[in-house]
């Protein structure tokens, strides 16, 4: 039964390396939920995060075969219940919204307003997938026009660039 894995891995930025990468993913059907990729402040190395839904008992196998990749100097894995990633979710509405009721609902929530078009907003919210669900149950319908929800960096990314 596959599992949703966050991995992090930190590695030389080259060209291909992404490709390199999520071919170990598409080889095994193992399917990418997000992918970040960030560049840090060490010289040529990259933060590659991914959300993957996995067997648990093939995790292990799938990071020391990534780690072979000579680019790549760490590759951890959690579960994604264990470390929920903040995601970042656009949420793109009618201006109309401005004056209908559900705006004080959509202000509970956090938002950013990150630009106003002549007949539509653009609505920013940074937060947890069960957060980001919960405003997109209230905008749907008639006022939402388009929606995106990314992954962020996780936390432990960070730990493992000491390891470097």
């Amino acid at each position: 039964m596959n599992e949703k894995f966050v991995i992090s891995i930190s590695a030389e930025d080259k060209k291909g390396l992404l490709g390199l990468v999520t071919a170990f993913f598409n080889r095994k059907n193992f399917p990418i939920e997000s992918l970040n990729v960030s560049r840090t402040d060490i010289r040529d190395t990259v933060l590659i995060t991914l959300e993957v839904m996995a067997p648990a008992m093939e995790i292990d196998n799938l990071l020391r075969k990534l780690e072979k990749i000579i680019e790549v100097y760490k590759a951890v894995a959690l579960p994604a219940d264990a470390n929920p990633l903040p995601k970042m979710a656009f949420f793109h509405v009618a201006s109309t919204l401005l004056h209908h009721p559900s705006w004080a609902l959509v202000q509970k929530h956090g938002i950013t307003i990150r630009h106003i078009f002549k007949d539509s907003i653009m609505l920013e919210k940074v937060g947890t997938d069960d957060d980001i669900l919960s405003l997109y149950n209230q905008l749907d319908g008639v006022h939402l026009l388009h929606f995106c929800k990314t992954a962020l960096i996780s936390e432990h990314s960070f730990v493992q660039l000491d390891e470097v």
